[in-house]
């Protein structure tokens, strides 16, 4: 396909390049008829202006990348979509890029942005440090981390870089509490390697401390260390054991740190003869959308990931003014949906409405209830 360039639209419309481009601007003195004439030439021959020569002659690219892990993760996809939606409000475009941690490929990826003179780089970072993204702060391309704090750099300039993340405590707290209310006392976190990620790290040290909150609650995991329920992604096999684990040790509901983990854990548990909201109860966390979907829905520590990119967003918009920006940190919010059931044999459990919000100390928030806003669901 040949595009049309603006010295055809020129010819076409009979005027100089410099008239189509105060038409195409709407600069300069310019007679109305001549205005339509080049328009009108423009819409015949599909013309669209060349981003490219635009940016030569400018010190702006209205361009913002965007390094995500895998675009496959519906989290992560959820998260570009959320950026990208909020980066066009402001009239600019996001070049998406994914370089599922490897330095290889963000070595290449990050090459590429800089070769489109991006005017700032929102990024998902890799556990480990990133030579990459290092460049990127080297080049003064403003950045803004989002979802993970990353390890620091050898030059140490990753301190520098405003963070937007989210909290893991208050969604933890409720669900726990909820939980509780529902007559649960034995509970586990499920999580990958905690070798890998700080976050998960995070989570396991927030699970445990509102854990203790409750004296009569307790986690398999903490009470003989030997054991560590690990869920190792298409490893059916170990999976099915450590389904087998959880029954032997009594346990009644578990939380998925990663939603991957807890989407593939659905059917291994249903294997093992579980029907899940009734003999076993599941949390995940980040709110995907399969998650209301499925049957039974999903409850979740939901990370507000649309926040999350409007924040990260307004967030880079200071750094490109100028201006100061700082880290936050979003709250996690608990919604329970029917994988959440009183616990067998228990006579706990309060019936209400799947798809609630649920306060730390395992109430729901609602219309016309104390401390609901009138706006959550």
């Amino acid at each position: 396909m040949a595009y049309a360039t603006i010295r055809d639209v020129a010819r076409r419309a009979g005027v100089s390049v410099s008239t189509v481009s105060r038409a195409l601007n709407d600069s300069g003195r310019i007679s109305q008829e001549t205005r339509d004439r080049v328009r009108q030439v423009i819409e015949e021959l599909q013309y669209v202006p060349d981003s490219r020569a635009r940016s030569m002659h400018s010190l702006h690219s209205q361009a913002v990348g965007l390094l995500i892990p895998d675009i496959r993760n519906s989290y992560f996809a959820d998260l570009a979509y959320s950026v990208q939606h909020e980066l066009l409000r402001h009239d600019l475009q996001t070049l998406i890029c994914t370089a599922d941690d490897r330095p290889d490929q963000e070595r290449t990826l990050v090459g590429n942005l800089l070769g489109q003179h991006i005017d700032g780089a929102i990024v998902v970072p890799s556990p480990s440090p990133s030579p990459a993204v290092d460049r990127l702060l080297r080049q003064g391309i403003p950045v803004v981390y989002i979802d993970r704090t990353p390890s620091a750099g050898p030059d140490g300039q990753t301190g520098r870089v405003p963070v937007v993340d989210a909290d893991p405590r208050s969604g933890l707290r409720s669900a726990i509490a909820d939980l509780h209310a529902q007559g649960h006392r034995r509970v586990t976190l499920i999580t990958g390697s905690l070798e890998d990620s700080d976050t998960l790290r995070e989570r396991r040290r927030v699970f445990e401390r509102e854990l203790s909150r409750f004296p009569d609650m307790s986690d398999p995991q903490t009470q003989d260390p030997g054991i560590r329920l690990g869920w190792e992604p298409g490893s059916t096999a170990r999976n099915a054991r450590l389904a087998a684990v959880l029954k032997e040790r009594g346990t009644t509901a578990v939380v998925f740190s990663r939603s991957q983990d807890a989407i593939e854990a659905l059917g291994t548990f249903q294997g093992a003869g579980w029907v899940i909201g009734r003999d076993l109860s599941l949390v995940s966390f980040d709110d995907l959308p399969i998650f209301s979907l499925l049957t039974p829905s999903i409850s979740v520590i939901s990370q507000q990931v649309d926040r999350m990119g409007a924040v990260s967003v307004a967030t880079l918009l200071r750094l490109m003014k100028g201006e100061e920006a700082r880290s936050l940190r979003l709250e996690t919010r608990y919604i329970r949906r029917q994988s959440v059931g009183p616990s067998p044999g228990s006579a706990a459990g309060v019936t209400a409405p799947p798809g609630t919000p649920v306060l730390p100390n395992g109430r729901r928030v609602c219309k016309g209830q104390p401390g609901g806003t009138g706006n959550d669901p």
